[in-house]
């Protein structure tokens, strides 16, 4: 029955579905809006933690640059006060074609596809480390299903990602540090370096990335290291299907 329905309208079905449940719960009126900060405040804010991660070479590896690059643009020097909610979708909004996105490749229903938009999965994943390694709250992160990389091609840890599917998935985390941060990117021409600024030095934690075979496929769990004198905290735990 679900096929008979449009896609747009299933989308825009799912969107208000959504927008209805963040009002009801109040997480709505606390999510972070697009206003960057300005060239006297961004001075203020210094980068505190930074991952860099290569952009691997493929036949859409251009499309997914220029993706990367216009979603940044509703990302970069935006303040997050304590006790926001970031919503990577509520900030970039939808990635479609009068926007200017372009194809790259996607995992959809367990099969590499090519769609409009494709490639911001590698952005949310880089959001995900960094709100980890920052201690923040993650409110909502979705894994790929499968596995579909070797040790060679890898470009982050597994475990390390986090799917976006317009009004059906998001990547949320609450801003649960005592001062105000903000993102900053840099796009080179095969690595992206994404960045957690503030105004003074906060706390770094070492992340792990912990693989065991099982026999749905591999289980990763992502642990936390508080300190060398305590047990490491485990944050996730996630099965992947066996590489495709």
């Amino acid at each position: 029955m679900k096929q008979l329905i449009p896609l747009p309208w299933r989308k825009r079905y799912k969107v208000m579905q959504r927008l209805i449940a963040d009002v009801s719960t109040g997480q709505h009126s606390k999510f972070v809006t697009f206003r960057p900060l300005d060239d006297c405040q961004q001075q203020l804010f210094t980068p505190q933690i930074a991952i860099v991660q290569p952009i691997p070479a493929t036949t859409l590896s251009e499309n997914k640059k220029h993706n990367l690059a216009l979603a940044i643009q509703r990302l970069q020097n935006i303040a997050m006060l304590p006790g926001a909610i970031f919503s990577f979708w509520h900030l970039i909004g939808e990635p479609i074609q009068a926007k200017g996105y372009l194809e790259g490749r996607t995992l959809m229903q367990n099969q590499l596809k090519a769609d409009i938009g494709g490639g911001l999965c590698q952005l949310s994943g880089l959001l995900y480390v960094l709100s980890l390694k920052a201690g923040l709250k993650v409110l909502e992160r979705h894994p790929h299903s499968q596995d579909i990389y070797t040790d060679a091609t890898r470009f982050a840890p597994l475990g390390a990602d986090a799917t976006v599917v317009y009004g059906y998935k998001d990547f949320r985390f609450e801003q649960t540090l005592a001062v105000p941060i903000c993102l900053r990117f840099e796009m080179g021409d095969r690595e992206i370096c994404a960045m957690l600024c503030a105004p003074q030095p906060i706390s770094e934690y070492a992340i792990d990335f912990q693989r065991e075979n099982v026999e749905s496929g591999i289980q990763v769990n992502t642990m936390r290291l508080l300190s060398s004198s305590t047990e490491p905290e485990v944050l996730h735990s996630t099965t992947y299907k066996s590489r495709l």
